[in-house]
């Protein structure tokens, strides 16, 4: 059986590894902005401090539902067990695990294979709230959850 906490602590380093890899690209970008702007050499320079802040935007947005991500994890006691499908939930299923938490897709634990999917998701949808030996569907496939943790 998986332990709940050390699958959360998992997501948690995997998101601020996440978090700490983009927030080297948003340093990288604003440093470039600020080369670009001690140099006065015309349209050229304009051009790529604009493009430099548009991705510097599109950095930021990254950053800020990272940290929304990293929120929703904070709200986990990962202690708690579930008898329900709920947020902080570890779900089986007769063909897969499932960690409802956030987005961060596979996670591979003791030589097994979780799946950290966000309530927010497609798959969170269909399985909020379901109980032990309820049957989900998820796409085209049919599962049967066999125990929630």
């Amino acid at each position: 059986m998986i332990d709940k906490t050390i699958l959360y602590n998992r997501c948690i380093e995997k998101l601020q590894l996440q978090i700490d890899d983009l927030q080297v690209a948003i340093d990288k970008v604003q440093e470039s902005i600020e080369g670009e702007q001690s140099s006065t050499a015309g349209n050229k320079f304009e051009t790529a401090r604009a493009m430099g802040h548009e991705e510097l935007n599109r950095l930021n947005g990254q950053f800020y539902n990272l940290n929304q991500e990293m929120n929703i994890l904070n709200q986990i006691n990962a202690s708690k067990s579930c008898d329900s499908v709920q947020l902080g939930a570890l779900v089986e299923t007769n063909k897969k695990m499932l960690y409802l938490s956030v987005g961060l897709g596979k996670i591979e634990l003791n030589k097994q294979v979780v799946f950290a999917v966000s309530v927010k998701s497609p798959i969170g949808h269909a399985i909020i709230g379901k109980m032990p030996h309820d049957k989900i569907r998820i796409g085209k496939n049919t599962e049967k959850i066999i125990s929630i943790n």
